[in-house]
């Protein structure tokens, strides 16, 4: 079984200012404006994107700068403050609100262009109901872009300690995480009625992307 929903919010809301730091990392960086850029390829501004699972708004003020109305979604309200805070800070317009992702998303039937969601579907009870409220939102022709950690996670091998040491609690306590491959995460999106386009394993994660 999953932890319970109430130890994830507690946790982000705890770590909200640890992953506010993470930016300043240029190896996050880079893999932030990467990922802005695949789903950019696909998705032609203004999209509408959401981001499920912001944290911060690393991904979604990304976005943002590259001319796509977003919106992101987190469940902690301590993340949601800071992506806020992190948007009127750059100037950047982009919308962020408070909503637990495992429940049914606020978004009306085929009207999202794209949707991102990063290393937020190893913690959810339900993964396919999640992905298949994805598959509701995205309107015909839309992009779907999720990674998951595998099994070699990188943060193992992270020169920042604390996230060394995160990764290893996610390996040891039964029902923190879930990981995936590159046979399970495209075999559950496709489950779900999108169309898998790509699918890379890469050390640490597995990314799909999908259409509509």
């Amino acid at each position: 079984m999953p932890a319970p929903r109430w130890f994830f919010r507690f946790m982000y809301d705890r770590e909200s200012a640890a992953w506010e730091r993470r930016r300043d990392e240029p190896e996050h960086g880079e893999l932030v404006e990467r990922t802005a850029d695949e789903l950019a390829n696909v998705v032609a501004p203004p999209g509408p994107v959401a981001d499920l699972g912001c944290g911060p708004g690393a991904h979604a003020l990304a976005l943002a700068r590259r001319g796509y109305d977003v919106v992101g979604v987190d469940g902690s309200p301590r993340m949601v403050e800071v992506a806020r805070t992190r948007a009127a800070r750059d100037e950047v317009d982009a919308t962020f609100d408070v909503h637990d992702v495992s429940a049914p998303l606020r978004f009306a039937d085929a009207s999202l262009g794209g949707v991102l969601a990063i290393l937020v579907l190893q913690h959810l009870p339900h993964p396919a109901a999640f992905i298949a409220e994805i598959r509701r939102c995205l309107r015909p022709g839309g992009h779907l872009l999720i990674t998951a950690p595998a099994r070699d996670s990188t943060s193992l091998t992270s020169q920042n300690l604390y996230w060394r040491l995160r990764a290893a609690c996610y390996h040891l306590v039964p029902g923190v995480v879930r990981f995936y491959d590159t046979n399970s995460l495209p075999r559950l999106v496709e489950d779900q009625g999108l169309t898998v386009v790509e699918c890379n394993g890469e050390p640490g994660r597995v990314s799909v992307l999908a259409h509509a």
